[in-house]
């Protein structure tokens, strides 16, 4: 059986998402057909991230907005997708470009085991307008049309386009949980043990950190981490901000180890891999009330989600404060994470579905909505 990836970004959790799979479907052949839009690495580095044996291919002309060059994307990708028009393979498409793009391809060369995962839904984006929004949406549903299932990376993300293909269901993200957090919660005891605030990611638009700084400036005596890097960093100003920079995952644990609360302030979002790992390494989560984060909170068990800057302080003075509370929350977001985001439970699943399209099944049974 071969198993196609396409993704336009080559970054992000789109990439997390794709080699989390690989990894744990082993005996698969690969394709990874990828755009060029990278945030920290070349092309290279990304690559040597994934397992062995995986076969790239570069997709010309696909980038993030729409645009004339999307006719000249449309043809690469059918000549890609071309050779695999009678073999027993499955394209699965990632992030809206390639969902739309991916689609009609695979209509025009008859292609029909096609699955569209859309890792956080274009149409939801508070950086565009009404417009925008509006045609994302038609584009969506027209996409729809061409074919496919549709795989949603979170419950929130499957309720926008349950109306949008014959069958949507949910593959929740998934992450390692192996890191041992033991003598983390045995230090965060001790109250006189210096805890931080701490968010990763980049900088951008979509993660806002201007919230996180207007956060911060109002909890002058908190340390706050942004671990990560990116255009808009120059909005982390308050002077309790430490920016890290871009670094490698053994320092990103380290500063994991010594938060207490995770604050993660984006305006929209898919299943944020980045949440998803804190709670795998036992944080208490502090969300903006978006699709997405909102899946990975119980309020009151293992966090809460706040509404703006006023609510979000007003709950993290709380959770500072109320330190034995806010660990037990943290172990809540541990055990949350361990039985509903794991890696092998992600992978479990997409093997289910993989092995019934390859097969010639029918529809997918005993995984939507779980």
């Amino acid at each position: 059986m071969t198993v196609i990836h396409v993704l336009e970004p080559f970054a992000s959790g789109v990439v997390t998402a794709v080699i989390n799979i690989i990894q744990q479907l082993p005996g698969v052949d690969y394709v990874v057909v990828h755009g060029s839009r990278l945030w920290i690495e070349d092309i290279e580095s990304v690559k040597k991230k994934f397992p062995p044996g995986v076969a790239f291919i570069e997709w010309a002309d696909a980038q993030r907005e729409v645009s004339w060059r999307d006719f000249l994307a449309l043809k690469s990708l059918i000549k890609i997708l071309a050779p695999y028009k009678n073999a027993n393979a499955i394209v699965h498409l990632h992030s809206s470009k390639a969902g739309f793009l991916g689609r009609l391809a695979c209509k025009i060369l008859g292609i029909k085991k096609v699955i569209y995962t859309p890792h956080g839904a274009s149409f939801i984006r508070t950086d565009i307008g009404f417009f925008n929004r509006w045609f994302y949406r038609f584009l969506e549903k027209l996409g729809g049309k061409f074919g496919g299932i549709i795989v949603a990376c979170g419950r929130s993300e499957a309720e926008l386009y349950k109306n949008m293909a014959d069958q949507v269901i949910v593959i929740s993200n998934g992450v390692p949980i192996t890191r041992p957090v033991e003598e983390k919660f045995v230090a965060l005891q001790n109250p006189e043990e210096k805890t931080i605030v701490m968010f990763t990611g980049i900088a951008n638009v979509q993660k806002n950190p201007e919230l996180f700084n207007a956060i911060a400036a109002s909890l002058s005596g908190v340390r706050f981490y942004w671990v990560g890097d990116g255009p808009l960093c120059s909005k982390l100003v308050s002077p309790n901000i430490t920016v890290t920079g871009w670094t490698d995952k053994d320092t990103v644990n380290g500063y994991l180890d010594r938060c207490l609360v995770y604050l993660a302030t984006s305006k929209w979002e898919g299943l944020p891999y980045g949440v998803v790992e804190a709670m795998a390494s036992g944080c208490a989560l502090l969300v903006s009330d978006v699709y997405g984060n909102r899946d990975l909170v119980i309020a009151g068990e293992n966090g809460f989600v706040y509404n703006d800057a006023n609510e979000a302080v007003m709950l993290l003075s709380k959770m500072l404060e109320e330190r034995e509370a806010t660990l037990a929350m943290a172990k809540k977001s541990r055990e949350i994470a361990e039985s509903e985001y794991s890696v092998e439970k992600m992978g479990k699943k997409y093997r289910a579905i993989y092995e019934t399209m390859g097969g010639g099944g029918g529809k997918i049974c005993g995984v939507a909505f779980n």
